[in-house]
């Protein structure tokens, strides 16, 4: 309809006055001899859908009478439908506009400047004649007065014409559709500002997160520093002369024996009062460690005793720290078998030192 309404219309109408005709034949044929012939029938739609209505041929049943009806009120809305496709197809199209009211604003302003230069010979010639001769010509002078006035509502004219096509430029179509895209316009605006604001509003609560934050990173900070007052004694235990002692000692002890052996004893330094608390504190927890041990060891069955040298000799390759000189009783294995006449190779040797060739 939009593309070819013409072409639509008229099918339509032809459409609907052979079915229509038709179908009032067959509804009139058996009441009247007239509508027995088809072509009495067309000529009843044609007049009907017309609106003319000669009354030569009626409808006599219901169904020829709303047959007529139905043809009357589509004759009606066809006639006003024909109107607007020719009103549409005689119109200017929106290029066509604009092309036309671009000439005609080129003819009108030919026509404004031809009736200017009009007033302004005209004032000269009046000026011409009344100033610059000797003898002023009446005649002559009310002549080019009256041309003057002339030229004056000429160019009135053509002004009001120019505002006139400025007018006709702007129709109710262009309005609406300058309308319609302002509209499109502000609410695509206010789209963007509501999501705006709703990012805004995330920026402001991320913020107001990180600055809560930020205040209880202050409080754990300090209680961490609280926290973390006992343990400055014991870095600075730890930096004293006697933890660097105890460290080598402990080093000394679970090197590989024989060079643990080689190492020279480290002589412990003076210590304060606080420090010297504490190593007796650990001294005598080491010493009841020590008896425990020792009840065990002595109460294990079987144990085995060997004699190191007295003088500078290494550990024996089988402990894991370094023993006193003095004998030192082997205690039971919890891997190895018990130490018995039928596995004398488990028993361990004394390791003596090596001899300095000569």
């Amino acid at each position: 309809m939009t593309i070819c309404p013409g072409t639509v219309l008229l099918v339509f109408m032809v459409s609907l006055w052979i079915i229509a005709s038709w179908t009032l034949r067959q509804c009139e044929r058996f009441h009247d001899e007239d509508h027995a012939n088809l072509l009495n029938a067309m000529w009843l739609i044609a007049i009907t859908f017309l609106s003319v209505g000669f009354g030569d041929i009626v409808p006599n049943t219901y169904c020829g009478r709303g047959i007529a009806v139905s043809t009357g009120i589509m004759g009606a809305g066809c006639t006003a439908l024909l109107v607007a496709v020719v009103s549409r197809k005689m119109e200017l199209t929106r290029a066509e506009k604009h092309v036309h009211n671009f000439m005609m604003d080129t003819q009108l302003t030919k026509r404004l400047k031809n009736a200017a230069a009009n007033v302004l010979r005209e004032t000269w010639l009046i000026y011409k004649h009344t100033r610059l001769v000797k003898r002023v010509n009446a005649g002559r002078v009310r002549t080019h007065q009256r041309k003057f006035l002339l030229a004056i509502y000429a160019l009135r004219k053509v002004k009001m014409d120019q505002c006139k096509l400025m007018d006709n430029a702007n129709t109710i179509t262009d309005m609406a559709k300058t309308q319609s895209s302002v509209y499109e316009i502000v609410s695509d605006m206010s789209q963007r500002y509501d999501t705006l604001e709703e990012r805004l509003l995330g920026l402001e609560d991320k913020l107001s997160n990180i600055h809560e934050q930020v205040e209880l990173l202050s409080d754990l900070l300090s209680r961490c520093l609280d926290q973390g007052g006992g343990t400055g004694n014991i870095a600075q235990l730890a930096t004293s002369p006697s933890s660097a002692a105890d460290r080598a000692n402990e080093r000394r002890n679970f090197l590989h024996p024989e060079s643990a052996a080689l190492l020279p004893p480290v002589a412990a330094a003076p210590i304060g009062n606080s420090a010297a608390a504490q190593l007796g504190n650990s001294a005598v927890a080491a010493a009841q460690l020590g008896n425990s041990a020792a009840a065990q060891f002595g109460n294990s069955a079987n144990p085995t005793q060997c004699l190191l040298p007295t003088t500078g000799s290494p550990a024996l390759s089988h402990s894991r720290s370094v023993p006193p000189a003095a004998s030192y009783h082997w205690p039971t294995s919890p891997v190895l078998p018990p130490i018995s006449s039928r596995t004398p190779h488990l028993v361990p040797e004394p390791l003596l030192p090596p001899q300095p060739s000569s």
